[in-house]
């Protein structure tokens, strides 16, 4: 006589996992969701510099962005301005889970008049990422690529989000998704826009 199998609960939790997995796998959306969950509790902070006058990672670079408008802004026109650029795309998972962090961490500086974001869609698709922030209600300043940017400063991860102090060096450089919205964080960026 066959025996026949017993469904048992630590099968049952094979399955989901597996069926977790998949969907994580396929779907950007529920990868992202993960992710900003790991957000959430901790993991994915940016390593901050000990000293904001730290030497640079990059001597001044001149980084071209165009507007809604087609207007092009320069890195160069913005010396005198600390300048949080981040490079991303509405198919990237973890550029959409640090959104919601870059949304807030943005609206507690956007008033600042020596603080500039650009938040930059690498595929240069103005119409699409416009319509993935009102989608969400991002109030994020989004731009494309005017120019190329050198690959000493991005190596083709995204998100890559830099910082640029008021002389235009490269004072901040992280891949990956990360929370912005952290007190370490604001603290590492207000003496910057203090400086």
């Amino acid at each position: 006589m066959v025996k026949k199998k017993k469904i048992t609960f630590g099968n049952i939790i094979y399955l989901l996992s597996a069926a977790i997995i998949v969907v994580m796998l396929v779907n950007p959306t529920a990868k992202s969701l993960l992710i900003r969950g790991l957000i959430g509790i901790g993991f994915f902070k940016p390593e901050i510099p000990v000293q904001v006058s730290k030497r640079p990672l990059a001597d001044p670079v001149n980084i071209a962005f165009r507007d809604s408008s087609g207007n092009v802004l320069n890195t160069n026109s913005l010396k005198g301005k600390v300048i949080f650029v981040n490079l991303w795309a509405t198919w990237c998972p973890p550029c959409i889970a640090e959104m919601p962090n870059l949304n807030d961490f943005y609206k507690r500086y956007k008033n600042y008049p020596n603080a500039v974001f650009i938040l930059a869609d690498v595929d240069n698709n103005y119409t699409k990422a416009k319509a993935f922030m009102k989608k969400h209600q991002y109030v994020l300043p989004v731009y494309t690529l005017a120019d190329n940017i050198p690959e000493n400063i991005m190596d083709g991860t995204i998100p890559t989000t830099l910082i640029f102090n008021k002389k235009g060096e490269l004072v901040f450089k992280h891949t990956n998704a990360a929370n912005y919205n952290s007190a370490a964080f604001e603290d590492y960026f207000t003496k910057l826009v203090k400086q």
